[in-house]
């Protein structure tokens, strides 16, 4: 892996060089930046509105540094809304891609009009919508107008771990 920028940006170029990189993945990847940099600003807000207040109650700079400091090593205040965020996003690239991988992998090899079982993740949290859908049964093009697991439209909103089974080889629930 590169040690700085300047490294990274090359091997990304020469990445995309050698591997067949589609459309659709950098599409994603755009995606992922812009939700990164919308929680990068949001930070940077609540970061700002911190060190105001802080002036504004009468702490010294380095009163506020030695506070700030704190909140990063105890992941509080902006600090909490920072690292959630990171790790929701880094979590939520991580299960697009393997699904993303999975449904192009399905597609390719069954028939367009090949039927998908709804499957409830158990061992995490999950909600009523997808309880609702547990073992349904449609066309990948039905899903997609109903809503795709992890695509906003339950309230797991992205953090949804349910799948689509194409095989039906599977029980409807899952032990996670």
């Amino acid at each position: 892996m590169p040690d700085n920028i300047e490294d990274l940006d090359n091997y990304i170029l020469n990445f995309i060089e050698d591997e067949e990189i589609e459309e659709d993945d950098f599409d994603f990847f755009d995606f992922l930046l812009v939700l990164a940099f919308f929680e990068a600003t949001i930070f940077t807000a609540q970061l700002q509105s911190s060190i105001e207040r802080l002036q504004f109650e009468g702490l010294t700079n380095p009163q506020i540094k030695q506070r700030i400091r704190t909140q990063y090593n105890n992941k509080t205040g902006a600090f909490a809304v920072l690292f959630n965020s990171a790790e929701d996003i880094i979590r939520y690239g991580i299960r697009e891609v393997s699904r993303i991988g999975m449904m192009a992998v399905y597609n390719e090899i069954l028939s367009s009009n090949a039927n998908y079982r709804w499957i409830v993740a158990r061992g995490v949290k999950h909600c009523e919508d997808c309880e609702g859908r547990s073992g349904e049964v449609r066309t990948f093009s039905d899903w997609t107008a109903l809503g795709l697991p992890a695509s906003g439209w339950s309230r797991c909103n992205f953090r949804c771990y349910c799948i689509l089974d194409p095989m039906e080889n599977i029980d409807s629930v899952v032990q996670i």
